[in-house]
């Protein structure tokens, strides 16, 4: 019987490395739990593109890396989401590792987009905007009964384009069977995510009403007593009257 490591093993990757023998490695983009994100160059266009590589130990039979791309490719009409391209296989150490090739998503992680702005956050404005877009973007996932499973600002990349945010959401976590609680999780990780866009417990205080009728305390059944999927939180912001 098969008894996955516990101990994560990072690959890190270098700058220059070729994979599958048509790409090379450019950066680091990212890891998770179930792997590493990395942006590369296919070697015979120049094409930049990312490549989640799982964690052998983690997808020993590379299941988890068939769902996702399933899943990916179910909701490619969902432009929030990055556009799935392909798989390969290519050996790690003597082990094989499955490699899902993505859209390349520009702009930087939320988390890092904050850092660059007076105070560490948004105005209020600037913050319902950014949030109408996220929700809005998600909203069609929910329509269709599914959920996204991993929405924080470490997963969420940002581009600011004129009074316009772009927003890409770069990966899914939980890939099981979708539910009501999960779609309940992503509402919640939404209106927490809109929280530290506004400065977090610290800024909570002296937000006008407008937000507070958003966070509502961070307290869960209140949240999910107004809002019951991302659409809820679409057409509240589109109702707003301030």
């Amino acid at each position: 019987m098969y008894r996955p490591s516990k101990k994560v093993v990072p690959f890190n990757f270098p700058a220059g490395r070729t994979v599958a023998g048509k790409y090379e490695i450019e950066r680091l983009l990212g890891s998770g739990w179930e792997g590493e994100v990395y942006v590369i160059r296919e070697r015979t266009t120049g094409i930049r593109r990312a490549a989640k590589f799982y964690y052998p130990h983690r997808d020993p039979m590379g299941k988890a890396a068939i769902t996702y791309a399933r899943k990916l490719d179910a909701l490619r009409h969902c432009p929030i989401l990055m556009q799935y391209h392909h798989q390969e296989i290519t050996t790690v150490k003597k082990k094989k590792v499955v490699v899902v090739i993505s859209e390349l998503v520009e702009g930087v992680k939320l988390s890092e987009f904050l850092k660059q702005q007076s105070g560490g956050r948004l105005s209020t404005f600037e913050a319902l905007h950014l949030l109408y877009t996220l929700v809005r973007g998600i909203a069609p996932i929910h329509a269709r009964g599914e959920y996204h499973g991993d929405i924080h600002d470490d997963n969420i990349m940002v581009r600011r384009t004129g009074i316009s945010f772009e927003i890409k959401l770069l990966d899914f976590f939980d890939l099981g069977k979708p539910s009501k609680s999960k779609i309940h999780k992503d509402v919640l990780n939404l209106i927490q995510v809109f929280h530290v866009i506004v400065g977090g417990r610290e800024k909570y205080a002296e937000q006008p009403k407008v937000v507070k009728d958003v966070i509502r305390g961070l307290k869960d059944t209140l949240i999910l007593e107004r809002f019951q999927s991302a659409g809820d939180i679409q057409r509240h912001l589109e109702q707003l009257d301030w």
